[in-house]
């Protein structure tokens, strides 16, 4: 875990009023986009028995990524990773980490977009710095 505030990347919740427009300054020159959001809530479902939707914040990070994360009244929710059987037990935003970053990977690979690149890039790194980037990783591995 890097430790050093010097370099650290800082999340910002995106305030209610912008929402609407999350995607579309983040993600909009990608193919698809319009549908990541649901993906998402999908895949969340996949990833965690006891998610049954919910309200999600969008987050933005000042090395220019962005994710979302469900705000729910679990603390913690198991993840389990049917594609490759690791599992473990994170805080809500690292659930989401773990999600968008499986999601961006995969449409990283589906668009053939450096820009859906970027984004899978940006948040891991912000991954790499998370308290809980262990569990974070073992998910995703």
């Amino acid at each position: 875990m890097n430790t050093n505030t010097e370099h650290a990347i800082a999340m910002t919740l995106v305030p209610d009023e912008r929402r609407s427009d999350f995607w579309l300054n983040h993600f909009g020159k990608i193919k698809g986009w319009t549908t990541f959001e649901v993906v998402t809530f999908t895949t969340m479902g996949q990833f965690c028995e006891a998610y049954n939707g919910g309200w999600w914040e969008y987050c933005t990070l000042s090395n220019g990524g962005a994710f979302i994360y469900p705000d729910i009244s679990e603390e913690t929710l198991m993840l389990f990773n049917m594609h490759n059987g690791n599992e473990a037990e994170v805080s809500c935003e690292a659930a989401g980490i773990v999600v968008n970053l499986i999601l961006y990977s995969i449409w990283s690979f589906q668009t053939e977009s450096e820009l859906m690149c970027d984004r899978f890039y940006q948040l891991r790194e912000y991954a790499l710095q998370h308290a809980e980037s262990a569990a974070i990783f073992h998910l995703i591995d």
